[in-house]
């Protein structure tokens, strides 16, 4: 019988879940991305057994490995009136978390293969998974969903079930790249619009990559469009996900990191004599600053290359490419221990400004200062 090895959502084409799945593990934080897989198996099953053909019956991990006696029953019991069901597990990571310490265990009776039992006795909830994964029921679809999965003999089990059966997908937030390929995908498939590659990359830069908001915009832009299949240009995109008021003083992190004192300054004020922006908010955009600086320097220490650390440094939108340059410059210069002190003085310097402690536009003049200072 053909074998299926479990499938990540890094594979070069992301895996389908279909009416024969029959254990499924979505894991990582995108709880978008899972919901979407979940979105694809509920269709499949409503294709093969009708709308009406199906329910979803939820646990939640939280509650303790107890709960997993109950999921198995309701995995092999058969419904009055649906032909099939999913059963699926919330925070499954839970389920494992006292698997290390000793505590007692759901029987293993009638957990076993179809057509035979494995010994009584206590077993840990990954057995009682491994169990079923050796011989899942036709009649349900076995979900665990969790923020983290740590590999183990289960993902053995679920990657030796027959082709299409078992899929171990892995959903975390994409690249940049990744996101805007998605994004010209789910436009066609989702929106009645579409969007080329430039367009889609000019909105992912925009919106970061979380696919949630990248299909919120999507939405709102092919309906801005004419909603009749007209196409999502740059020129709509900079029209209507443009930099929120919000985000307008967020973009002075670019030039508190170009190490020009002069253009800081000049940028603070004309965010508060211009823009009216109130100074004490403003405070959130240093830390934030602060904070990039203190990760690139890390990383530049440890052989980093600044500019692929994007992602984690959180570097998106308009000034994105200008505000890497000015890290990576800044990173050359700039020690550790030289950038948590200045972190820490951003983060002094907003609790003095939210407690009206000092003038608030002298306090941000002044670490405006020592921004140019410790990257000269």
């Amino acid at each position: 019988m053909a074998r299926a090895a479990a499938t990540t959502a890094s594979d070069s084409s992301r895996p389908t879940l279909s009416a024969a799945s029959r254990f499924v593990v979505l894991s990582g934080k995108d709880r978008f991305l899972q919901d979407e897989y979940l979105r694809t198996l509920r269709e499949a099953l409503a294709k093969a057994h009708g709308a009406e053909g199906f329910d979803t019956v939820r646990f939640d991990g939280a509650q303790g490995a107890r709960i997993l006696a109950d999921a198995m029953d309701e995995c092999r019991s058969f419904g009055l009136m649906q032909q099939h069901k999913i059963v699926l597990i919330d925070n499954a990571e839970l389920l494992f978390k006292g698997e290390e310490e000793g505590e007692s265990r759901p029987d293993a009776k009638s957990l076993g293969k179809k057509g035979g039992h494995r010994a009584p006795g206590p077993l840990a909830p990954r057995d009682i998974l491994i169990a079923y994964a050796e011989g899942p029921t036709d009649s349900a679809t076995l979900v665990l969903r969790a923020g983290i999965w740590r590999p183990s003999n289960l993902d053995k089990a679920i990657a030796a079930m027959p082709a299409g059966a078992g899929a171990i997908i892995k959903c975390e937030a994409p690249s940049l790249d990744d996101a805007a390929a998605w994004a010209v995908k789910r436009c066609k498939a989702r929106h009645n619009s579409t969007i080329d590659a430039g367009a889609a990359r000019t909105l992912v830069e925009t919106t970061g990559v979380d696919l949630g908001r990248i299909d919120g915009e999507l939405e709102k832009l092919a309906l801005a469009a004419g909603g009749d299949g007209s196409p999502i240009t740059a020129a709509l995109i900079e029209q209507l996900t443009g930099v929120t008021r919000q985000e307008e003083f967020f973009a002075i992190q670019g030039s508190l990191l170009s190490g020009d004192a002069g253009r800081a300054l000049s940028h603070l004020r004309e965010l508060i004599e211009v823009s009216r922006q109130d100074p004490v908010p403003i405070g959130w955009a240093y830390i934030e600053a602060a904070r990039k600086l203190h990760l690139a320097a890390h990383g530049a220490k440890a052989g980093k290359n600044v500019f692929s650390m994007q992602y984690q440094l959180k570097v998106f939108g308009p000034g994105a490419n200008e505000m890497l340059t000015g890290l990576a410059r800044m990173a050359k210069v700039v020690s550790p221990g030289a950038a948590a002190r200045l972190l820490n003085a951003a983060v002094r310097m907003d609790a003095g400004n939210k407690s009206g402690l000092g003038d608030p536009v002298r306090n941000l003049e002044i670490l405006a200062v020592k921004f140019s200072e410790a990257g000269a």
